[in-house]
């Protein structure tokens, strides 16, 4: 009888078909056949099966992801010594579930797999393969591919023959797989054919298969690969072992043989810290947790060790705790390897829950590293259908609270050694006498092995630049202290707070941060600011051990970082008070600095201070990216704030009499002023500076030659790139700055200028210009209402868009920018704008408040632009009045 399963995938078209028929060592004495039509061409197979399969190694991974997905619990793997022999074979077996006609035809779709669809089988795991290509992973090692298989009683081959696949992509071919049908003793001596040379290590699979005296198994598949490639005659047999080692998991759900001998999963190779054994490690349990008594069991005619509680009977079994995480690694697509396994009688019940409800109080950290198998057979009654669980009960509860016990154990194990692996840094300082177990060196240590072992998140969760390859053996084997110091040290602005330095084995503090370089000048704060530093990294370490995802970790210390950077960027005060504060300050130099800081924060500049010999008092930036042009339009400048003429004077004057004999006058008074322009050009390699400073801003009081055309200020600064302008001036530019919808790009002319006298001319003529048409600010004000409750942040783009679509009101990005930098600038206490979020931190009435309070401290001729455009405060219900 011949009948055929077409779908609609695997209609021919045009071309004629090729029919393949099984392999030679397939014999069948049945006439019946099948033919799975498959439509195919050598293009889609090179593509799905080289291109992602460049590593023989790759295509076993595959199949046995395959054999996962198929629900196996066993796999054999065989390979002959002498893979050039031209009757040479490789063979992937497994027990799971199988193929009739159907599905062999379901199994040659390529780019689409029922895997995901068809859960008739009630497989309990999750498939790994959607795509349905793995089969075209044996393109890469045979010519020829052979599948046997039982299902529903029936054993059944068929073969592929990948020479006979021509085509391109576009020209797909139909072939006609011939399905034979075989009898038991048929099917044996296919396999038998392909195994002879294994002699005893073919054995288990055989007697597995086709049990004497008995049924067998009810499915599985057999995968033979023959007509090897070279490809396949270059696999390092050594070399597969490890990978397969390292593919399946550490679960008694899943074992995998090669060449007949079992392969321990390379977890369970690793560096174990600790081992229960039930039975005869009990005397380790606090006493109330012993509550049964040592006895033995019979297991497969071996006597093994076991503890009979006295409601859940014998259990047997074993914990292990490992000294790395049990989640990483290419086994976890396979199934988990940590946490607890309870079988019964051969079966597991708990396939995905590796807590088994045992207790809330699981310590992550130890649980990512723990694994126990615990056999409870007298339990069998309490399995529930299907398979995976145990009905409550006063058994179950018993056999969890002992469970809890051995698991609490395994955590102290691992508390006492991390307490011993203590930081000489702090205890030997006399800081903390007794530190917890996140500051040990413990956590820190083991992340340091991940990175060791190429877990690049890792690397970059802890800063380190190094190749991972090259740390040292006795960080990570715990041969050494881990840190001995804290330093200090300029890493750029915009980079992390802390990193770590394998090398110096030391926590490097980045001295740019702007939290940092707003206090580490303070008397006293370096020690605090070392301290802090040191809390951050250790926080990140003690994350990642307690197997917290490393992308998680690094969106947490992100958001953290940001708020330190507010904490010191964001001042609740308004343009008037700061530059007040300017005026202020014109004879307290320290009191000068920060009221410049404040000066260029408030007008849009990131700004990091800095101060201290040799360097200027601080860098501001803003970032303006590309804006059509081919380079970007961002820039930096450095500044200093002398704070009174005379220490202006003392940089910008000629040098003093007796000096002129040596040098002219003009050059010496460019020697002094040259030492800002230094400072300038090695901030950037100094300070780690992505936006290299371009210009010298130099605040005073006053300047001597300040209107003399005969004074040499003006050859002096425009020489060395320095704009020199007086505390005046630069606090009429404060105040003018949000009511001119000025920005950072429009204050580049000013940096264009030399001398005090050009400085005060460029601040005249922003105040000397027309008012700008009234600001849509109860447009804006009303958005950031409405929008407040949004999950999105409301950004300028959103202010520019809205404002268009409602009011009719076309602003681009730079004009929302400066409305709104202005309206923050104005009234800082209730609005937030970072350069593109913005934010209201109190109710519209609030806002419209201070806006209206600051313009107190402004002349009607300045404020009354923005005061026209303030809508009167309405009281609302549940507003703040």
């Amino acid at each position: 009888m011949e009948s055929t399963h077409e779908g609609p995938e695997q209609l021919a078209f045009g071309s004629e078909s090729v029919t393949i028929s099984p392999a030679q060592f397939v014999v069948a004495s049945q006439d019946t056949r099948d033919l799975v039509p498959v439509r195919i061409s050598l293009a889609i197979i090179e593509r799905f099966s080289e291109g992602l399969y460049s590593s023989p190694n790759k295509t076993f991974e595959e199949l046995v992801s395959n054999s996962y997905d198929a629900g196996a619990e066993s796999v054999w793997v065989y390979m002959p010594g002498d893979l050039s022999s031209p009757h040479a074979s490789i063979l992937v077996v497994d027990d799971g579930e199988s193929m009739d006609v159907q599905g062999l035809q379901d199994l040659w779709r390529i780019g689409k797999s029922r895997k995901r669809e068809d859960d008739a089988n009630g497989k309990r795991r999750e498939p790994i393969g959607k795509f349905g290509i793995g089969k075209l992973a044996t393109y890469v090692l045979a010519e020829e591919l052979t599948y046997i298989v039982l299902k529903d009683g029936t054993y059944r081959a068929v073969t592929m023959d990948y020479q006979l696949v021509q085509g391109d992509m576009s020209d797909p071919h139909t072939l006609n797989l011939e399905v034979a049908e075989l009898s038991r003793e048929e099917a044996r001596e296919a396999l038998l054919s392909n195994l002879r040379d294994y002699g005893e290590r073919m054995k288990p699979l055989l007697e597995n298969l086709f049990p004497e005296g008995a049924a067998g198994p009810e499915h599985w598949t057999a995968a033979i690969m023959t007509r090897l490639k070279k490809p396949a005659q270059g696999i390092q047999q050594g070399r597969l072992r490890w990978v397969l080692s390292t593919a399946i998991p550490l679960n008694p759900s899943f074992n995998l043989l090669y060449n007949g001998d079992p392969i321990e999963p390379s977890k369970a190779q690793g560096d174990e810290q600790w081992r229960f054994i039930m039975g005869q490690s009990e005397d380790t349990l606090p006493p109330d947790a012993r509550i049964g008594t040592p006895d033995h069991v019979d297991v497969n005619g071996e006597r093994l060790p076991a503890y009979r509680l006295p409601l859940a009977g014998a259990v047997w079994g074993q914990a292990q705790l490992f000294e790395d995480s049990l989640n990483r690694g290419q086994s976890g697509k396979l199934g988990r390897s940590h946490g607890f396994f309870v079988r019964v009688r051969g079966r597991l019940i708990n396939l995905d829950d590796a807590a088994f409800n045992v207790g809330v109080d699981l310590h992550y950290g130890t649980f990512s590293r723990f694994n126990m198998v615990i056999n409870a057979d007298e339990l069998d009654a309490l399995v529930a259908s299907p398979r995976e669980s145990l009905m409550d009960s006063p058994e179950v509860r018993e056999l969890k609270t002992y469970m809890l016990a051995i698991f609490n154990r395994s955590r102290s194990v691992l508390k006492k050694r991390d307490d011993e692996d203590e930081i000489p840094l702090l205890t030997q300082q006399g800081r903390i006498s007794n530190p917890p177990p996140g500051l040990t060196q413990g956590p820190l240590r083991r992340m340091l092995r991940r990175a060791s072992q190429g877990d690049e998140q890792v690397r970059e969760s802890l800063g380190i630049k190094v190749d991972a390859t090259m740390l040292p053996v006795s960080l990570t084997q715990g041969g050494g202290e881990v840190l001995e110091q804290v330093l200090v040290e300029p890493a750029g602005e915009e980079t992390r707070l802390i990193s770590y330095d394998p090398e110096r084995r030391a926590a490097i503090l980045n001295q740019a941060h702007p939290f940092v370089s707003n206090y580490i000048d303070r008397d006293g704060t370096q020690e605090a600011l070392q301290i802090l530093g040191l809390t951050e990294l250790l926080t990140q370490a003690y994350m990642l051990d307690e197997n917290i995802d490393a992308a998680t970790v690094n969106r947490i210390m992100k958001r953290r970082d940001a708020f330190l950077r507010d904490f010191v960027s964001y001042h609740p005060r308004s343009a008037p008070v700061i530059a007040k504060s300017l005026r202020d300050a014109s004879n307290d130099e320290k009191a000068l600095e920060d009221a410049v800081a404040d000066a260029l924060t408030v007008m849009g500049y990131s700004v990091q201070r800095i101060g201290g010999s040799g360097t200027p008092d601080g860098i501001a930036t803003i970032r303006l990216g590309r804006r059509g042009g081919d380079g970007s339009e961002s820039y930096a400048l450095t500044y200093d704030a002398k704070s009174s003429g005379s220490e202006a004077r003392r940089a910008l004057e000629p040098a003093k009499k007796k000096q002129l004999e040596k040098a002219p006058r003009i050059q010496a008074g460019t020697a002094r002023t040259s030492v800002l322009r230094v400072h300038r050009v090695r901030a950037a390699e100094q300070f780690k500076l992505d936006v290299p400073p371009k210009f010298t801003l130099l605040v005073a009081p006053g300047f001597q030659g300040d209107g003399d055309e005969k004074a040499l200020i003006g050859d002096i600064c425009r020489n060395d790139g320095i704009t020199p302008i007086t505390v005046e001036d630069l606090a009429r530019l404060v105040e003018l700055f949000p009511l001119r919808r000025l920005s950072p790009l429009k204050l580049l002319g000013l940096f264009a200028t030399h001398e005090p006298s050009e400085a005060r001319a460029f601040v005249d003529s922003i105040e000397a210009q027309d008012p700008p048409v009234a600001p849509p600010v109860a447009e804006v004000i009303e958005l950031l209402v409405q929008y407040s409750e949004r999950r999105t942040p409301v950004t300028v783009d959103t202010i520019v868009t809205a404002v268009y679509e409602r009011s009719g009101i076309d602003l681009d990005h730079e004009e929302v920018s400066a409305i709104v930098r202005g309206l923050a600038a104005l009234a800082p206490a209730t609005m937030y704008f970072d350069g593109q979020l913005v934010a209201l931190n109190a109710s519209p009435q609030g806002l419209i408040g201070e806006l209206r309070q600051t313009f107190h401290e402004y002349p009607n001729r300045l404020a009354e632009t923005y005061e026209i455009a303030i809508p009167f405060p309405r009281p609302r219900v549940g507003d703040d009045q």
